[in-house]
């Protein structure tokens, strides 16, 4: 019986070539798709799961107290610790990890030479890290690697780099610059940290090496750590998280008087509340939007979740299509089944038949999907910066994946055909006078509403995408980032001023500023307005020479830059137009001379100018209050940079002066490494991710689209089918070519409208939902709906015109001379 089938199946697929590319085709295209978008739901929802005690590992949040309340701050001060150890039985461990920042990393080579590199991505962690994390050390001792002052424990890449085969175990290395310079000895390596953690690192530098830390150890406002519970087996969580609530009123009352000045009950009446959160460790990567503060990238759940129902969409489409390209067949299969069942065999055998000829198909789809995939990651992979693979051996989800998608697949696209093309009478098949009429027809206009109703959606939706992306890219950001060059670690040198000096008299630059904070890069602190009580507020901040402004191109509005001739400008102050407006102050000549305090230096700085708001940040945040203090003021600065503007050149020009440029760093900076980057370049990765995001959208939307039109060819075809003698009388009663066309067209037509007034208003609210997530975003236009309703229209009518013309050329003689 099955050789039968077999037989049966692989006649078909020699007969109707064009049915059968087309069905591989389409089911091809949505295992593929969904194989992918697997892929990579699984790697976000996994983020954290290889901990052993993933499942008992939570991050501390608190209320965001420097900024908004309604965000929850992932940075914690020392305090929290030692507060939630005495309070909580049920805690087994604490443990923290502190970011430390950039440093250079150097050592002495076995030819006695120095070699340094500038080292991003370490990170400082308690003497217990390694019993709460699971990350694997594979050379040195775990329990004690990170227990005494200056010791380090480096990656195995890390470690190939500094020393190639060498075992590091014991070797030194210098981090840090001049006086700040310390040394560190490895006492562990562990493998590279995987892309599915949250805490990533290179280097992991014992806690005991930083005294702040310690000198902090009971600050709740030192918010500097990230602070994780290992609780004990069998907690209730819900109960812990009860017990949270009175534990700040009873800890950071200290802080806030020794810091501030003020009881809890002062503080609260300011209008902010204090509260700590519990948020498991494997939730951080996926649920974190309404958490600030995060050292590392997490990711987006909406982004997620529109990756999944797109795949389920197209996987549906794919079957869809495969119904309806079935039934187009129905005229030649229906007297195929008729002598069948003539011949002695039942509806369950014919229908047992379609669907192991659906199952086939399925299979042959989903071998072919396999190597497009395989094909398709690496590709995939640049797109979203992620390191997916398919392994069938140790991927046992993806055997299960691969299994449901071909039994559902097999079932959904077997099941139409199966009871449709087995459900007649067949002696009136033979005779041709199989009443077909408008038996299913609903049920197949149904699912040509549904594919395009998807198309529309996916569309819209993708185009609306690159818009706000466009709009990003082309809005004006109040300062000009084209041709702007930042270098960065100036504080490693004795005088950063002096270099940006001598960078000024390069030709081709047209100015330099000495500063702590450039775009993308600012600090912030909490100020006070005079004479306004003891409310405070969140202020963003630079630290920057006479030469910024000018420098960045940005525009003053009222009073005047900083002076190189006014000693007293240390303590003066330039704030942006959103700060004035916080403060309830007029955007005017009125704001100068007024006065804002600094409660962690008692100091106050007098406003002398006033500057139009510019993007300083982000293009997906609005723009917060910001002021702009001198270079030599006492806020905090750790951190240096060269701006440096260069005048528009040619390719020639640019590398002679980018030549001068590493000439004169070597000049004053020595061996330190050059390290620089763009302005425009920097904006543009902080929208990595939702670019990323758009070009996935815009290829499923593609995807859908070719879907849709091949099932859309279907229904044309079928319909034909079934109207070969209607267009064979027409023909005779005079109807053209046109006629014809415009009677097939009018059909799809109407269907492609209600498809249209479906997807035209799920995707408005669609898109409405993602926007949200932007400070500045665009109006959705009504010709976005329009145009795309009109073109998807136009190219269904380009797919189907071929085969309505054919039919509509077919000699009337032919088709009628049965009658």
């Amino acid at each position: 019986m099955l050789k039968n089938y077999v037989v049966i199946f692989v006649r078909n697929l020699r007969r109707q070539k064009l049915f059968s590319i087309i069905n591989l085709l389409g089911l091809t295209a949505g295992i593929a798709s969904t194989l992918v978008i697997y892929l990579y739901v699984r790697s976000d929802f996994s983020h954290d799961r290889f901990h052993k005690y993933a499942d008992r590992i939570y991050r501390v949040n608190q209320t965001n107290i420097w900024g908004e309340n309604d965000q929850q701050l992932a940075r914690t001060g020392p305090g929290v610790a030692q507060a939630l150890s005495a309070e909580l039985p049920e805690v087994e461990m604490v443990t923290s990890i502190h970011t430390a920042g950039d440093f250079l990393v150097s050592y002495i080579d076995a030819s006695k030479q120095v070699v340094a590199h500038d080292q991003s991505n370490l990170l400082a962690a308690d003497s217990n890290f390694f019993k709460v994390f699971s990350f694997q050390v594979v050379k040195g001792n775990p329990e004690t690697c990170l227990l005494q002052s200056q010791t380090i424990v480096i990656t195995e890449s890390t470690s190939r780099k500094y020393f190639g085969d060498e075992d590091p175990i014991g070797k030194l290395l210098q981090i840090g610059t001049g006086e700040n310079s310390r040394t560190f000895e490895i006492t562990a390596v562990v493998k590279d940290v995987s892309d599915d953690s949250y805490i990533d690192f290179d280097m992991l530098m014992s806690m005991a090496s930083f005294p702040r830390v310690k000198r902090n150890q009971l600050s709740w406002m030192w918010t500097q750590l990230e602070t994780f519970i290992l609780f004990n087996k069998n907690t209730d969580i819900e109960a812990t998280r009860r017990k949270l609530k009175p534990i700040p009123r009873k800890y950071a009352e200290a802080t806030l008087q020794g810091n501030m000045n003020m009881s809890f009950d002062d503080y609260l009446k300011t209008g902010k509340s204090w509260e700590l959160y519990l948020q498991p460790l494997t939730q951080i990567h996926l649920h974190s939007d309404d958490v600030v503060g995060n050292y590392n990238i997490t990711g987006n759940l909406k982004i997620t979740y529109t990756l999944v129902g797109t795949a389920v969409f197209i996987i549906l489409l794919s079957c869809i299509n495969f119904m309806n390209l079935s039934t187009a067949q129905f005229t030649r299969r229906v007297k195929e089944a008729s002598i069948r069942k003539i011949l002695g065999l039942g509806r369950r055998e014919l229908g047992l038949g379609y669907f192991l000829e659906a199952f086939a198909f399925c299979l042959l789809a989903l071998a072919a999907a396999l190597a497009f995939t395989q094909v398709l990651l690496p590709w995939f992979n640049v797109i979203t910066g992620k390191t997916l693979e398919m392994n069938l051996v140790r991927d046992s989800g993806l055997m299960i994946i691969m299994l449901f998608l071909l039994l559902s697949m097999s079932l959904l696209s077997g099941s139409f055909p199966a009871l449709f093309l087995s459900a007649f009478h067949p002696v009136e098949a033979m005779k041709g006078k199989l009443k077909t009429g408008r038996e299913g027809k609903g049920f197949r206009n149904g699912l040509v509403v549904v594919q395009f109703t998807v198309s529309f959606v996916l569309i819209i939706c993708t185009t609306i995408v690159f818009q706000q992306l466009n709009f990003f890219s082309e809005k004006n950001l109040g300062f000009n980032k084209e041709n702007l060059l930042v270098i960065n670690h100036v504080e490693r040198i004795e005088n950063g001023a002096t270099l940006t000096n001598a960078i000024s008299n390069i030709p081709g630059v047209v100015s330099t500023s000495f500063c702590a904070a450039i775009p993308l890069y600012m600090g912030n602190d909490v100020f006070k307005p005079e004479n306004n009580g003891d409310k405070d507020f969140k202020l963003n901040f630079a630290a920057v020479d006479e030469h910024y402004l000018p420098t960045l191109g940005v525009e003053l509005l009222v009073g005047r830059n900083f002076s190189t001739s006014d000693s007293a400008d240390i303590d003066r102050v330039i704030l942006n137009e959103t700060a004035v407006k916080t403060l309830g102050w007029n955007a005017d000549e009125s704001v100068i001379g007024k006065v804002i305090d600094y409660p962690n230096e008692s100091t106050k700085f007098q406003v002398v100018g006033l500057v139009r708001d510019y993007h300083y940040t982000s293009l997906e945040k609005r723009i917060e209050p910001m002021a702009i203090f001198h270079i030599k003021s006492k806020v905090y600065n750790q951190n240096k940079f060269a701006l440096i503007r260069i005048a528009p050149q040619d390719s020639k020009a640019w590398e002679s002066t980018f030549i001068a440029l590493k000439k004169v760093w070597k000049q004053h900076a020595g061996d330190l490494p050059f390290d620089y980057k763009f302005v425009d370049q920097a904006f543009a990765s902080k929208l990595q991710t939702q670019k990323q995001f758009g070009t996935s959208l815009r290829i499923m939307a593609s995807l859908a689209l070719l879907i849709a039109c091949l099932g859309l060819l279907g229904m044309v075809i079928y319909t034909l089918e079934q109207r070969t003698k209607e267009i064979g009388i027409r023909k005779i009663s005079g109807a053209g070519v046109w006629n014809i066309l415009v009677l097939i067209s009018q059909g799809y037509t109407k269907l492609i409208v209600i498809a249209f007034a479906v997807g035209a208003p799920v995707s408005y609210w669609l898109i409405q939902q993602w926007l949200q997530d932007f400070g500045n975003r665009i109006a959705p236009s009504p010709w976005v709906f329009v145009l795309t309703g009109l073109g998807t229209l136009l190219f269904s009518f380009i797919i189907t015109s071929y085969h309505s013309v054919k039919a509509a050329l077919t000699n009337p003689i032919d088709v009628l001379k049965d009658e």
